[in-house]
């Protein structure tokens, strides 16, 4: 299923990134400043300006300034560039990033200042310091001052002498559940639903998914279902997983009787891998979609077709323990064209 666009505007971002799996991203001195050194070449040739940033051990905060339609682009060079430094220096292989960045498009400056003591404020919340401006991997310490890339005007505004409030907060939980689309250029702001909606709508799943996608954090879905961070990462991947079986039998033109604008249909997809996809991916179906609902499928959909006798004896034998031959199968009445006689007479 193809990736939601991100929004691609210019004015102020909010940016995330974590280390795959949440593991370390910055183990020593040298760390913090190449990646801060990566963040200046980018900002000299993408023309941005950070007004805050945080790095922590196992992840980064950024907030970032943008004088062209580049995001993707910049954040890509800098996450590429870091994780081929990284890998190189620590002799491993594999992504080191937990996935694609996350963004927040700050389209109302309202939230500007309270955005920035957030972002300092990540030091105390770790309980690594009690006090704003003590950590050095935060601008608010002023010890790398030496970057063009850093722009001190929104640090100057605000009283880091006061903690993080809740009233804040509540502020920017507020601004963070806004929904943004950009339509023939112009900036959509629409209220998100409330978690609980989701489950209203939609199967688990499902609802998982599409909360996601609308920029509920995992570990919000995870303490709102009373379930672990682990519990819904491994849904949300199944059902992510569902989704690419679907669109492969797509693109593979194996739902040619179907409109090319049709949505994700489990039981379809169950039918048409069984069908026509592969062993693997009946291997997968199965793996996904567990053996019984399989089974229920295919005997609804399937073994009482002629067409698909040899099929039929291989997925009965190999997937399903069934010791039989053809001839079970040549002798079985085909349900759907007894309902289409029926209907004709």
């Amino acid at each position: 299923m193809a990736r939601r666009l991100r929004v691609e505007k210019i004015g102020y971002y909010h940016i995330i990134n974590r280390g795959v799996a949440k593991n370390t991203i910055f183990y020593d001195r040298q760390d913090f400043i190449k990646f801060l050194e990566i963040c200046n070449e980018a900002s000299d040739e993408y023309g941005f300006k950070i007004f805050s940033y945080c790095l922590m051990n196992n992840h980064y905060h950024l907030l970032l300034k943008t004088n062209q339609k580049n995001l993707s682009i910049l954040m890509q060079k800098i996450n590429s560039r870091y994780s081929i430094y990284f890998n190189h220096k620590y002799k491993r292989v594999g992504p080191l990033w937990q996935g694609r960045f996350k963004s927040w498009f700050v389209y109302d400056e309202i939230y500007l200042q309270t955005l920035v003591k957030y972002i300092e404020y990540n030091p105390i919340k770790a309980n690594i310091t009690k006090i704003i401006g003590k950590y050095e991997w935060a601008m608010s310490s002023r010890k790398n001052i030496e970057f063009s890339m850093l722009n001190f005007e929104l640090l100057d505004k605000i009283k880091l002498d006061k903690d993080f409030s809740e009233k804040e907060q509540k502020k920017l939980d507020e601004f963070l559940a806004k929904k943004i689309e950009i339509k023939e250029n112009k900036l959509i702001i629409k209220d998100k639903k409330e978690l609980k909606e989701y489950f209203k709508i939609y199967d688990k799943e499902k609802a998982i998914f599409e909360a996601v996608k609308d920029g509920y954090t995992q570990s919000a879905i995870a303490s709102y279902l009373n379930l672990s961070y682990v519990s819904i990462s491994k849904r949300l991947k199944t059902y992510k997983q569902k989704l690419k079986l679907f669109e492969k039998l797509k693109q593979k033109g194996l739902l040619w009787s179907y409109s090319k604008d049709m949505k994700y249909n489990e039981n379809l997809t169950i039918e048409h891998t069984l069908k026509y996809g592969d062993f693997d991916d009946i291997i997968l179906a199965i793996k996904l979609f567990g053996k019984r609902k399989v089974k229920t499928i295919w005997q609804k959909t399937m073994q009482d077709d002629k067409r698909f006798i040899k099929l039929n004896v291989m997925i009965a034998r190999v997937f399903f323990d069934m010791n039989v031959d053809g001839d079970y199968f040549k002798r079985l009445k085909n349900g759907r064209l007894e309902k289409l006689k029926l209907l004709a007479s």
